[in-house]
């Protein structure tokens, strides 16, 4: 090749890339400029907050963040609808860590001029949208950890100021670490505990009924995680959607409607690239526990002395057999105990008897890998208050264990 060509053709490639960047530029820039005049939020906001905490993006190369960007460019039509202004942010750990990577965007072109620029102005806007969520799901945080409902109380405030519709939607898994709604220690299983999250965080203050007044708020992506961090059971990920949208009513003032709490589902789907950057901090983990179902006394499954199942037991174990198959790839471990009134060989063939009864059934039920134990007599009842009666203690000691095993 001429030592005088080879100058010219990087000229020309330097020059078509940088066509392609102004011409990319080009297309999303008019959005920079809030449209038909108006002040910025005069016309209907949406806030998009995308999580960029390591639970959801990973934190090295061998755990793949979660891409929403295939349901986010599904929904970004209906979460523009009605709005003239929309702005982008990421959060981390800290509720003063949201950065705005878009800010005040017009979500629709001036009513005048050309007629085909406005028709191409607002074909682009969902791409353009796009394209700042993408870039923020780049964004490395500030520090570890997840802090949403910080996040959300920011994005209350922005969208206090603005005039129409009022939309907030929240890119999370909403595992939350720090504050009122900290999960590192949940169970992910009872509405009391929810309950409990919910007072705790009013009493707080945290959240307020004017949190969210009048602001539509959509939830996508709960549940889903990096690819190496603890995953989420179908079950979990139902309790988290229930969590949030509670703490979202608590947010608005009283009663909430049903439109301004919403769950979307969105299916994980890994980072095209299959890495994600090593520089970002680490989180506090939240884990998933196994669960264990307790069914303490022995008359609510057994009639006295007997390993026969009653018939009142069987939608009992048919619900917790529903539960069992949505976690998969669990193994499950059914323990038989009774209380020390009988001799120590009758205890240990009746507590087997029990516990092969229980998982004859959930074999039933479509449940696999079930192991039935006969344990006797327990050492003790766990989580039992000094305080128990004697019936109550003989109840907890004479119970039926159901444990799933990863």
């Amino acid at each position: 090749m001429p030592a005088l060509l080879l100058p010219a053709m990087v000229a020309a490639l330097l020059s078509g890339c940088a066509s392609g960047v102004n011409r990319e530029a080009a297309a999303c820039g008019w959005m920079q400029k809030t449209g038909d005049g108006a002040a910025p939020g005069q016309q209907g906001h949406t806030v998009i907050l995308v999580d960029v905490s390591s639970s959801v993006r990973g934190s090295t190369s061998a755990s793949v963040g979660v891409d929403q960007m295939s349901a986010v460019k599904r929904q970004i039509p209906r979460w523009l609808d009605g709005v003239g202004t929309v702005s982008v942010a990421t959060f981390g750990g800290g509720a003063h860590d949201v950065r705005w990577t878009a800010t005040d965007w017009a979500a629709r072109p001036d009513s005048g001029g050309n007629s085909e620029n406005r028709r191409r102005r607002s074909g682009s806007v969902p791409g353009c949208v796009a394209q700042a969520v993408a870039k923020a799901q780049s964004v490395v945080p500030a520090r570890g950890g997840s802090d949403v409902l910080g996040a959300v109380r920011e994005a209350g405030t922005v969208l206090a100021d603005s005039k129409g519709i009022r939309r907030l939607v929240v890119l999370s898994d909403g595992l939350s670490t720090t504050g009122c709604a900290d999960l590192r220690d949940a169970a992910f299983e009872e509405d009391l505990e929810t309950d409990g999250i919910v007072q705790n965080c009013s009493d707080d203050k945290e959240v307020t009924s004017r949190t969210l007044d009048s602001v539509q708020t959509v939830f996508a992506g709960l549940g889903q995680t990096a690819s190496a961090e603890p995953q989420a059971s179908p079950a979990q990920e139902a309790w988290l959607d229930g969590l949030w949208q509670r703490l979202c009513a608590a947010a608005h003032p009283k009663p909430a409607e049903p439109a301004d709490c919403a769950v979307t589902e969105v299916a994980a789907t890994r980072s095209e690239s299959g890495k994600s950057s090593p520089r970002r901090p680490g989180d506090p983990v939240v884990e998933f526990p196994e669960r264990t179902w307790q069914q303490a006394g022995a008359r609510a499954l057994f009639d006295a002395n007997s390993s026969v199942l009653r018939s009142d037991a069987l939608p009992r174990l048919a619900k917790i057999a529903v539960q069992v198959r949505d976690l998969h790839g669990v193994r499950v471990r059914v323990l038989g105990y009774v209380d020390p009134r009988g001799g120590s060989a009758n205890n240990r063939t009746l507590s087997q008897a029990r516990a092969d009864a229980v998982k004859h059934e959930l074999e039933r039920l479509g449940v696999r890998d079930v192991i039935a134990v006969g344990k006797g007599v327990p050492e003790g009842c766990p989580g039992a208050a000094d305080s128990l009666g004697p019936e109550q203690k003989l109840q907890c000691d004479r119970r039926v264990d159901i444990a799933v095993v990863r």
